[in-house]
């Protein structure tokens, strides 16, 4: 007999469930089930997901809420048309309210948390019929059903009964369910320790998934209960419209339409962007043909309010001195985009594809990236909110799940363990999501052969995580993605309050995108302000104007400073691994570049892509002579696929491929989908056949493609960043002083303040101490060097400087100590932090003597005291500062390092390959890295005064002395590798130093 589970809870539900969707799905397909509900508790953040997910399974989705109605109780309620969805959606948001119109939403009594079962259960029987009465006259009289359960409690068959006569006295149908919270009955133990915090096993609450055949056998003598199921789930028809979009309509000045206005700003952007005195015949033809195409296709989907409505934005952001980024993402692929002024990278010298971004084959919203000042990007954010209402600008939701380090912790204070063992542990694992890590972490990783993992507690422990990871585990909104409505938010987003105020919602981007609703991803770009910042500190100092856009593309010492990989604080290029590809790859254009970021993959490393490119380059290996119209497409590749554009390239030459036939064939390959590659096969021999080629040849172009074609990358975005790595590398290298005070002032980054700061000393640069006359917030670049900020100095609030600043800039510099000291507590500065300000030396150009300073702030008639010794005041420096402004080692550290006669890292470029040596410094990043043999490397980033430098500890090594890797400090003893203009140094002996 056919059966339909409608009362379900999932992941979304945590604590009370645990049933993961696609788990949950399976098993229902498993079954031979065809239909499917899920109801969370007063949630509908996976409803999205759930109904994608269904449908991939061939599955019917049926969309529910558990729902706290206005008598306090628990109704489940499933959407039958959209309408209802939009009301259950609007309840959440709003509070509920009895529907205007009958039909739209199903609702059944709600269960074991319904207040009909409450009622029966007390014996409250007239009560229950007046109450089923008040729901029959809420929902209408067919749209309302009593659920009958049966889990096995002492309770359920008085229930039964009573249910039964509610139905027979009321004429209100029964409908068979089974509260499901999770689908392995193991799991009852974690949901009993989120429910009750309890560590013995629970009682026999039996909320797993019964077959229909089980439930066949509790309901036998309610055949109709058992029908019932399904004619609600046929009745259930809520759906998605593919390529159906809700877009806020942008307000074009009269009398124009959308679609006529985007045209003319096109027009007005050909005139701006190109000299039509400079192009050919054929280039001119082929300028106005790619953009009435690309606007043929904007204006057929109804896309033009969106291109208008970011078009406005960047020119919002651009009016008001905002810096944005050339481009992100396939978007710089489309020529209008970059009529536009939204991007700034020229999709016909490149090359790149407007299908990438949007094609007519693919129903998908496109998407329209931005980078932006990530000071000013709520500046941004508040002038959308300004233009389309402060209700229709919303956050984007991201559920954030349990990684391995957050169920350890999480699985640790359930079982009441010390939060000081838990927190050790965690740390001994990588954070990534997902399920599988832990066992995987404990099963292999060194650091777990120490531990007794198969006794108690570790058992329990491990045991209880592994259940836990992957699961939903709180909500945060997304870093950059926003969401513009249409004037119905509320009726189809669930929404919250952010921390800040903000509203956001709890549906993800993939679930904004299903809806068809506009997403903007506005992302606040650190390399972006520190460009900017550069800039603008450069014209201080110098008088002289530059914006990026002038920044000359062909500089050859920026070339030279890529290819010496010397990048460090450079956007994109900052790791250990592409400055090494770097110093191999020797980039000499933007091309070159772009490249580089293409290759820089982890796919692209595993197929031996990145090796193979850097031979042919270097001419120790031929290039394959491919089919003369393919020559042209992969000649700047080494005759590689490395762009996601190549594909669509070559299917158009050698199949006759449409442009979104081949986006479609490069999705087909990406996805590795069978059944589409068997498909796109037949077409495209059968398309090369037609233009001339052999079976062979097709056959041997498509399992090309099929195999190289899944690592390939997005040529859009790599140029685009390309254009940002390039920047930040020229101004790092004409005007280091300004960069680096800039990259300082963010804060953050790649690596932690300490490796930038070491970087600076690298680079000559002198860090100046603060000084109560020159600093301000932040760094600030200095004829002599970089001045630090007084609110890098610990315990200086941002109030105190402030104050401080407002001082100087209304009476002038300070000019003794006295004065300072009068000013300053006029102001309500308190003592500890004029203290730490002495301390730090940031007064010492009123006063040489500190110790007599801090001494003064209580009386000026003590006795002279002498000074701090240069040791004190170094250590007082560290202290404060986190770091010592003279940068050079100190006279200990120097005895150190010849005693044990280590060698600076800088100098073992310069060495030969094998030779034993001793290096030391601070741990500033590691990586494990499997073996063949399924054991773990580990490769360290090391760093000293002077440079930086890979060590790498083989699994023997790793495992000997993995409790002497201290990040503070340690020493190695090993042997260099040299080759391919790399180094690295191979771990024999490790040492932990204290830092």
């Amino acid at each position: 007999m056919e059966f339909v589970h409608l009362h379900v809870h999932t992941e979304y539900s945590l604590p009370e469930a645990v049933c993961r969707l696609e788990e949950l799905i399976k098993k229902a397909k498993s079954l031979g089930m065809t239909s499917l509900a899920i109801a969370d508790q007063e949630t509908m953040d996976g409803v999205i997901r759930f109904y994608e997910l269904a449908r991939k399974y061939g599955i019917h989705p049926i969309i529910g809420c558990e729902m706290k109605v206005e008598d306090g109780g628990m109704l489940i309620l499933l959407a039958a048309t959209h309408r209802g969805y939009q009301q259950m959606v609007g309840w959440l948001n709003n509070g509920f309210r009895p529907p205007d119109s009958h039909g739209d939403v199903i609702a059944l009594s709600g269960g074991r948390n319904g207040t009909i079962h409450h009622l029966l259960r007390n014996g409250h029987l007239d009560r229950a019929k007046g109450k089923a009465a008040e729901y029959v006259k809420w929902f209408g009289k067919e749209n309302f059903y009593l659920e009958i359960q049966h889990h096995g409690f002492a309770e359920d068959q008085t229930m039964m009964e009573r249910t039964e006569w509610l139905s027979k006295q009321t004429g209100i149908p029964l409908v068979a369910t089974h509260e499901v919270c999770y689908l392995d009955r193991n799991d009852a133990l974690l949901v009993d320790l989120f429910q009750r915090k309890q560590t013995h096993p629970p009682a026999r609450t039996p909320f797993d998934f019964p077959t229909p055949l089980e439930m066949e056998k509790k309901f036998r003598h309610l055949p109709e209960a058992l029908a019932n199921t399904v004619r609600i789930s046929r009745r259930c028809r809520f759906h998605l419209q593919p390529g159906s979009y809700k877009l806020p309509k942008f307000p074009v000045p009269e009398p124009w339409s959308a679609e006529g206005y985007l045209k003319h700003l096109c027009q007005e952007g050909v005139r701006n962007r190109f000299d039509f005195r400079l192009l050919d015949h054929d280039e001119r033809n082929k300028l106005i043909q790619r953009l009435n195409r690309e606007l043929t296709v904007i204006i057929n989907r109804g896309l033009a309010s969106y291109f208008l409505i970011v078009w406005d934005l960047v020119r919002f952001a651009r009016k008001n001195g905002i810096p944005v980024g050339p481009g992100r993402g396939s978007a710089a692929g489309s020529l209008v985009v970059y009529l536009l002024g939204i991007t700034e990278v020229n999709p016909l010298e490149y090359g790149l594809s407007f299908e990438r971004f949007l094609s007519p084959d693919r129903p998908d919203l496109p998407d329209i990236d931005l980078d932006v000042c990530q000071r000013r990007r709520q500046e941004v954010i508040q002038y959308l909110k300004d233009r389309y209402g402060a209700d229709q600008v919303i956050h984007i939701g991201v559920f954030n799940a349990f990684g391995t380090r957050g169920a350890v912790r999480e699985a640790g204070k359930r079982l009441d363990l010390p939060e000081k063992q838990i927190d050790l542990l965690a740390k001994l694992l990588p954070s990534f999501s997902g399920k599988g890590g832990i066992r995987h972490c404990v099963e292999s990783l060194p650091e777990f052969t120490r531990i007794p993992v198969r006794k108690e507690p570790y058992q329990s422990l491990f045991r209880l995580a592994e259940r836990l990871e992957g699961l939903p585990r709180h909500h945060s909104s997304h870093p950059s993605g926003m969401l513009i409505g249409d004037g119905d938010l509320e009726r189809t987003v669930p929404l919250r309050r952010r921390p800040d105020g903000d509203w956001m919602t709890t549906y993800d981007k993939e679930d904004i995108a299903s809806l068809g609703l506009l997403k903007i991803d506005l992302l606040g770009l650190r390399h972006l302000t520190i460009i900017h910042d550069t800039l603008k500190a450069v014209f201080e100092r110098t008088g002289e104007q530059m914006e990026v856009g002038e920044i000359p593309l062909n500089d050859e010492k920026t070339f030279q400073t890529i290819a010496a990989g010397d990048t460090l604080g450079c956007f994109q290029l900052e790791s250990m691994g592409i400055r090494n590809l770097m110093r191999r790859m020797q980039p000499k254009s933007l091309d070159d570049l772009s490249v580089l970021l293409a290759l820089y993959r982890p796919g692209a490393w595993q197929e031996g892509i990145v090796e193979t490119f850097l031979r042919r380059r270097n001419g120790d290996e031929e290039i394959p002579d491919w089919l003369p119209e393919i020559q042209p497409v992969l000649a700047p590749t080494c005759g590689l696929i490395l762009y996601q554009e190549q594909v669509i390239q070559i299917a158009q030459a050698v199949a006759g491929y449409s442009a979104g036939e081949g986006d479609s064939l490069r999705r087909a390959l990406s996805n590795k989908s069978l059944d589409a590659l068997n498909v796109h096969r037949e077409r495209f021999v059968r398309g090369a056949l037609k233009k001339g080629r052999t079976n062979e040849e097709a056959s041997s172009v498509f399992d090309f493609l099929a195999r190289f074609a899944g690592y390939s990358f997005n040529k859009a975005h790599s140029v685009s960043y390309a254009y940002l790595a390039y920047w930040s590398v020229y101004l790092k290298t004409h005007f280091p002083t300004e960069f680096m005070a800039s990259l300082l002032s963010t804060e953050g980054g790649y690596y932690g303040k300490k490796v930038y700061i070491r970087e600076v000393t690298r680079m000559g640069i002198s860090l100046l101490r603060p000084d109560i006359n020159r600093s301000g917030f932040g760094f600030t670049p200095e004829e002599n060097g970089i001045r630090i900020g007084l609110n890098q100095i610990k315990g200086s609030g941002p109030g105190s400087v402030a104050q401080l600043l407002q001082s100087r800039q209304k009476e002038g510099p300070f000019t003794s100590f006295r004065d300072f000291v009068a000013r300053m507590k006029g102001c309500g500065i308190k003592a500890p932090v004029l203290k730490a300000w002495i301390a730090a030396g940031a007064c010492d150009g009123l006063e040489e003597n500190r110790r007599q300073m801090i001494h003064s702030l209580c009386s000026w008639q003590l006795p002279l005291f002498d000074d701090f010794s240069p040791d004190e005041k170094r250590r007082l420096e560290k202290n404060l500062l986190g770091f010592c402004p003279d940068g050079a080692p100190s006279k200990k550290w120097r005895q150190f390092m010849h005693e044990y006669q280590i060698v600076p890292i800088e100098s073992l470029s310069r060495m030969v390959h094998q030779t034993k040596i001793r290096v030391s410094g601070a741990v500033i990043q590691f990586r494990r890295q499997r073996t063949t043999d399924g054991k773990y490397l580990l490769v360290l980033v090391l760093q000293d005064h002077s440079g930086m430098v890979e060590v790498v500890l083989y699994p023997e090594i790793y495992k000997a002395f993995l409790y002497q890797l201290n990040p503070l400090g340690i020493m190695v003893e090993g042997s260099l590798r040299t080759g391919n203009q790399t180094c690295q140094v191979i771990a024999e002996k490790i040492k932990a130093l204290g830092g």
